[in-house]
């Protein structure tokens, strides 16, 4: 992804629609499994051709936990449509459990009635009712519910950020979710109200026990990797060993914050 006007050519109004269509058409075949909405300058059609963003949700049916295959999908077919017709693109992929249960929801209630007034359905079914919204209540849970977001939003252009040869930014993204998966441990372990931790792995061990579900190899792969830089090195030569660590560390986080609100059912009921 370049810059616009400068190693970035900018897109015509036309460029927008044919984008719209294409990525529209290359995930047809998942129509059942997410939902695809866009919102904004675009829909409203005061955009400036050439410097605004399609702004935009890819809501997947899943149990916070999202099919690795079906993102993967997702992932070609949007480098497709982007390498065919590049627009700014911001979108945000999220789960439909995460949505509905709204504390880890990145809206806050201000945008009920924006997506209501102007989400426009592109794919799959409409599920905005079903969304809740509400205000974080602790540092924590911002924290999570944006570093959820953006690693789940990397691990979606990895496939575009490789095609095109962006291979500093695809690392950058891929340092990005390590981080924020191997913080988030602590960040789930502060919001139980347990003791402050000197570091992001101290209690491993204690969070499995509160959550068994938790299959701990990544997180045990990525503190190997900081405590051996000289392995770390090494893997950023190897893509498709990154490409296998991000979905699992992505998948790992996707995992705490599924067992997270399992143990944790809401008991008020927030915006919806």
């Amino acid at each position: 992804m370049g810059v616009l006007g400068y190693n970035q050519k900018r897109p015509t109004a036309e460029t927008y629609r044919r984008f719209r269509d294409e990525l529209v058409k290359r995930l047809l075949t998942t129509d059942s499994r997410l939902t695809l909405m866009i919102y904004g300058s675009y829909v409203r059609q005061d955009y400036i051709p050439g410097r605004s963003d399609i702004d935009g949700l890819i809501i997947f049916h899943d149990d916070v936990i999202i099919d690795k295959t079906i993102y993967e999908f997702a992932s070609n077919a949007l480098s497709g449509a982007l390498k065919q017709h590049f627009v700014p693109f911001q979108v945000s992929p999220c789960d439909l459990t995460t949505m509905r249960d709204g504390r880890f929801n990145s809206y806050n209630p201000h945008f009920k009635e924006y997506f209501a007034e102007e989400g426009r359905i592109l794919l799959g079914r409409d599920v905005r009712e079903e969304f809740t919204y509400e205000i974080p209540t602790r540092d924590e849970q911002s924290a999570l519910t944006f570093n959820l977001r953006k690693s789940r939003q990397g691990l979606l252009f990895s496939k575009y950020l490789l095609d095109t040869n962006n291979y500093e930014e695809f690392l950058r993204r891929f340092m990005a979710t390590l981080d924020a998966t191997s913080r988030a441990t602590k960040q789930v372990f502060h919001m139980n109200g347990n003791h402050a931790l000197p570091n992001r792995f101290s209690a491993l061990e204690e969070l499995t026990a509160q959550y068994p579900a938790l299959d701990l190899k990544i997180i045990k792969e990525i503190k190997h990797l900081y405590h051996h830089l000289d392995e770390l090195d090494a893997l950023y030569k190897k893509p498709q060993e990154i490409l296998r660590m991000w979905n699992e560390a992505v998948t790992f986080f996707e995992t705490l914050i599924r067992e997270y609100l399992r143990k944790n059912p809401k008991t008020t009921t927030s915006t919806s």
